[in-house]
């Protein structure tokens, strides 16, 4: 890792006001941003709302993580610049956690504007990976990472890491994902 920290890039097929407003009304951040979890609001307050910067196309969060959107012939550009490892000492045990929730993150943003705009998502998380005996085609890989996506789900993406499985869908009912994580639960 550099003195620089880490710089993760996306293209997201949608106007940079669009993608803007992901990161600014709540509502929309509840459809890409991390998974069904109780805390989840108070997650998305904490990161978007305390302690930030912004001037329309920059976010500014936590006074060192840094999203910046341009346009490009494609949509926008996305870049999250992490700060520097030793930045936030108390997190410093968490910096490679983060990130790899930051990649996570920024793959259900594009996912959710190309594939379900405006659309309420669900997910289901497990903290470790899962073989839900499906297979997709490719969305993304990263070192740690690789997200399919699966057309039965909608279609919805699914997640994998040594770390972590990560199901995200849209217009799945109450049913339809307790079988999915029946399905998870007894792999």
């Amino acid at each position: 890792m550099s003195d620089e920290g880490v710089r993760i890039e996306i293209t997201v097929a949608a106007p940079v006001d669009e993608v803007w407003q992901s990161f600014r009304d709540r509502e929309k951040l509840r459809h890409w941003h991390g998974w069904d979890i109780p805390e989840l609001d108070d997650e998305i307050d904490h990161i978007y709302f305390r302690d930030v910067e912004e001037d329309g196309t920059t976010l500014v969060v936590q006074g060192h993580d840094t999203f910046a959107l341009t346009p490009v012939p494609e949509g926008t550009r996305v870049v999250l610049t992490r700060a520097p490892k030793g930045t936030s000492p108390e997190w410093d045990e968490y910096y490679d956690d983060i990130t790899e929730g930051w990649i996570t993150f920024l793959h259900q943003l594009k996912f959710a504007h190309e594939f379900h705009p405006g659309e309420e998502r669900r997910t289901l998380f497990w903290p470790a990976e899962v073989d839900l005996g499906v297979t997709g085609e490719p969305f993304f890989s990263s070192a740690h990472q690789r997200g399919v996506v699966i057309g039965e789900w909608g279609p919805g993406l699914l997640v994998t890491s040594a770390k972590m499985t990560v199901v995200t869908t849209y217009g799945f009912s109450d049913a339809e994902l307790e079988a999915l994580r029946r399905k998870g639960e007894a792999s």
